[in-house]
């Protein structure tokens, strides 16, 4: 439907990798931000890993992610064929569409798509972790970093002066409703 919020992920057939350079990372990331203007949608948090995406988009006209995706998936999967010199399709399926219909999802789904980062469930520092991987919007929202990512809308629950009320605190601290999410942790495994 028009101006709603989507949970948009996908993954590589037969969970096959498919980021295996910087430069993958780089292209799927400059199609999502061309593309998110020529369709419409504004992104508002992403993470990519080798073998899957996460995105939250915002569709302003319906039947806008359609073509954001279409557009994405098979830009995507034309580069990395031709350049691994392989054929077929890249991605599992065509991607799946989850609406967002709660503030509280809004915000968990946020945080859960910030924290699918590698190595995130084995590590102590997950700080440290989630500041230093660049394929996901997370500096955009603790560092302010420029970028494409519509930040506010996510920030505007979070305080903005008092540390401990804050967006990073929330992420880093963040348990998943396992019920709520069940379905979508589980594919990414």
């Amino acid at each position: 439907i028009s101006d709603a919020y989507y949970h948009i992920y996908n993954r590589g057939s037969e969970k096959r990798t498919i980021f295996l350079s910087d430069r993958d990372y780089q292209n799927f990331l400059s199609r999502i931000i061309k593309n998110s203007e020529k369709y419409n949608t504004d992104v508002l948090v992403y993470c990519l890993v080798p073998n899957h995406f996460h995105l939250l988009l915002y569709q302003k006209p319906m039947g806008s992610i359609q073509q954001f995706l279409h557009a994405i998936q098979l830009g995507h999967a034309k580069f990395f064929n031709t350049k691994y010199e392989r054929i077929g399709p890249l991605f599992q399926n065509r991607f799946k569409a989850k609406s967002v219909e709660t503030d509280e999802y809004l915000l968990q789904l946020s945080a859960y798509i910030h924290r699918n980062v590698p190595n995130s469930k084995n590590t102590k520092n997950i700080r440290g972790l989630l500041l230093s991987y660049p394929y996901s919007s997370y500096r955009a929202y603790v560092l302010k970093e420029q970028s494409f990512v519509k930040t506010k809308t996510i920030l505007d629950y979070f305080s903005q002066t008092l540390p401990k009320l804050s967006y990073q605190v929330f992420v880093e601290r963040f348990t998943p409703d396992v019920e709520a999410l069940s379905p979508w942790i589980s594919y990414a495994e």
